[in-house]
This record gives C-alpha cells, sequence and structure tokens, in this order.
C-alpha cells in the first residue's frame, strides 16, 4: 500500500512508466475482397531477348499483340461484356480487381462461388450455351443440327428461341482478323 503523502510520486512514475511502454498500434483493417486479392501475386514476365535477331524480336512483340485480341475472346466466353462485369463492383477497387482476377464474379479457386452481392450461380455453359439450355434440349436439337455439338461453335437462342450455332470465326471475326 502506498503512503497517502507518496501517492503522488507513485502516480507518475506509473504514468512515466506506461508513457515508455511501447504503443500498441492496430494493424490496418483489409477488407474481405482486398484479402481475395491478396491471395494472388503479379509476376513480371520477362526474358533475356538479346540473343534474338531484331527481326525475331519483332516476331515475339507480333505474338504478344496477338494474344491480346484473346483476352477478349475469354471474356466473351466466361462472362460476357466485360465492362458489364467490372461494373459489378461499383467503386470498390479490390472487387474491380478481383473480378480482373476471376473474368467475372465467381471465385475460380472456390468451385466457382460467387463473390459479388446478389450474382447466382456462374452458368454451368459460362457464356458458351444460353444460361436456359437444358441438357435435354440441346441433345435434342443436337440430334437434328449436329453443328450444336461442334468445339468450334457457340450455342445461342434465335428469335423463335430454337437453339442456333454460331461459329467461332463469325463470333470471334474481329478478334480472330487482329
Amino acid at each position: 500500500m502506498v503512503r497517502p503523502d507518496r501517492a503522488p510520486i507513485a502516480l507518475s512514475l506509473a504514468l512515466a512508466a506506461a508513457a515508455c511502454a511501447p504503443a500498441e498500434v492496430p494493424e490496418p483493417e483489409v477488407s474481405s475482397m482486398q484479402a481475395l486479392v491478396d491471395e494472388y501475386a503479379t509476376v513480371p514476365l520477362t526474358a533475356d531477348l538479346s540473343h534474338l535477331s531484331e527481326n525475331d524480336r519483332q516476331v515475339v512483340r507480333l505474338l504478344i499483340e496477338a494474344v491480346e485480341p484473346m483476352d477478349e475472346v475469354f471474356w466473351a466466353q466466361t462472362y460476357g461484356d466485360e465492362a458489364a462485369a467490372l461494373a459489378l463492383a461499383g467503386e470498390d477497387a479490390a472487387a474491380r480487381r478481383f473480378v480482373e482476377i476471376n473474368y467475372g464474379p465467381w471465385d475460380r479457386m472456390r468451385d466457382n462461388e460467387p463473390f459479388i452481392a446478389g450474382v447466382g450461380a456462374k452458368p454451368a455453359g459460362s457464356n458458351l450455351y444460353p444460361a436456359d439450355m437444358t441438357k435435354e434440349e440441346f441433345e435434342a436439337s443436337a440430334a437434328t443440327n449436329p453443328a450444336l455439338a461442334s468445339l468450334y461453335t457457340l450455342v445461342r437462342r434465335a428469335e423463335d428461341r430454337t437453339l442456333t450455332a454460331v461459329p467461332y470465326h463469325e463470333a470471334f471475326a474481329a478478334q480472330h482478323a487482329a
């Protein structure tokens, strides 16, 4: 017990000791969406091209340019409109980045679980088939129209709601031309 005449000294020492103790700085809070983004690493892809001729280096540049339109094709096949997918994230930069990483609002590392509120389950055929198409409807239609089963077509609905095959080279003519 501290004597009453020494209480101010004891209080001063306690306050001084508390002031000298390291302050606890709280960790910055990371949003759950940012935590998902942080699971991925950005890795620069580099290569030493110094041993290549100028013509060979030009070929490498052209190959890289040729791949860029295929990114548009992948967006179209997995979700549809890239801008519409990104808009689902609103102003949340981490959510936008996660949509970019996953090419849509479904987490590929978690069995395509939706990560944007209000987005339903990923359609079984992504954007390669109509979302409302059933297996039975597809099989019946493909029996009379074998082009529907081609690995090189998209399946779409015609105005009369029947299934129609759209060859990739037509659906993605602009990207293929590039």
